[in-house]
């Protein structure tokens, strides 16, 4: 049977520096809880993310030639995705990753847009760019850096080819579920998450949590990704007579970790 398409989507690591931990430092993220009733990773801690729309990848190419807001050079297979992830941002968690007439969005200002835009992008009556011209935010892909790049394996009757990037919480600003896709918002620990988790988190989640979590504190996090190359992980699945394992390269610079409390998007033989 021939492969289904992978289909484009951007999901963003949001981290911050909070209260010290004996043993992680003070680097914690933003998890969202997606609701039990949704058919892809019902009820599972993820990520804020989701599936690119083509107006998204129109928009921020037009906007990187006129405002020359890239802030950075990077791998073509990120170019496009930027403003997808940050308005899925917006969407799953009201923040605003951006600035309006160069100042930075504070909580009255944030809690403004939310309450007056946020409902509009969620149903579709506005798209990303009227949302852009009504409050006169500019989003700022300067701090949304590419932190890896995931496609889901063949065998899978849905995939995803996810860019995984890395931003830092706007300050001051609070995060809210939307209600409808997303019930719940928190600031976790990564190590701590991995650690305590039971079924609550997908493989590649659990990866990047793990990967993040190398780092202690925001500086730490973004100073290692500086140094890293960035390698596409498509795992390879290899079934056994009792179990099913998912490979990485070694070149992707994950460690190994333990899979037998993953849980899987849609279970691959029923689909």
């Amino acid at each position: 049977m021939k492969p289904v398409t992978a289909i484009d989507s951007a999901s963003v690591l949001i981290v911050r520096d909070g209260a010290v931990h004996a043993r992680h430092g003070t680097l914690q993220i933003l998890m969202v809880k997606r609701h039990k009733n949704v058919r892809f990773a019902g009820g599972a801690y993820v990520f804020p993310g989701g599936k690119l729309d083509p107006a998204d990848r129109a928009l921020e190419t037009a906007d990187n030639i006129h405002l020359k807001n890239t802030g950075q050079d990077i791998k073509p297979e990120f170019l496009g995705l930027r403003y997808a992830a940050l308005r899925e941002v917006f969407e799953e968690t009201g923040l605003i990753i951006g600035t309006i007439d160069k100042q930075a969005i504070g909580e009255d200002r944030r809690k403004a847009i939310d309450a007056g835009y946020r409902a509009s992008v969620l149903n579709g009556t506005i798209d990303l760019k009227d949302f852009l011209q009504k409050t006169q935010v500019t989003l700022d892909m300067s701090d949304c850096l590419p932190f890896a790049h995931w496609i889901t394996p063949k065998a899978y009757p849905m995939r995803f080819d996810t860019r995984f990037f890395l931003c830092v919480a706007p300050k001051d600003q609070i995060p809210s579920p939307d209600g409808r896709e997303i019930t719940e918002v928190e600031w976790m620990y990564p190590m701590t998450l991995v650690e305590e988790s039971d079924g609550v988190l997908m493989f590649p989640t659990m990866m990047n949590l793990k990967k993040l979590g190398q780092a202690k504190s925001v500086a730490e996090a973004l100073e290692l990704l500086r140094k890293r190359e960035i390698v596409t992980v498509m795992p390879e699945v290899v079934t056994g007579n009792k179990t099913r394992f998912r490979k990485i390269p070694e070149t992707a610079g994950y460690d190994d970790v333990d899979q037998s409390r993953t849980r899987a998007a849609i279970d691959l033989e029923k689909g």
